[in-house]
């Protein structure tokens, strides 16, 4: 399921645009919805403690 994306954002106002700006990219960035963000793909049942923390430190890297 695609989750939708956060329009761009104009409003006229130089500094209110940067700023809002900058939240939509992290936004973007931690949705997936980046062009340059790798999608995430949920673990199989099968997975081990080692896949597990790699998965986790992904997501950590994405919130950072």
């Amino acid at each position: 399921m695609s989750k939708p994306a956060i329009p761009a954002v104009h409003t006229g106002q130089v500094e209110l645009d940067r700023a809002l700006s900058a939240m939509k990219q992290s936004l973007d960035a931690i949705t997936g919805q980046a062009r340059n963000a790798a999608k995430l793909t949920p673990l199989p049942t099968t997975a081990t403690l080692a896949d597990t923390i790699t998965r986790a430190n992904a997501l950590l890297d994405r919130l950072q």
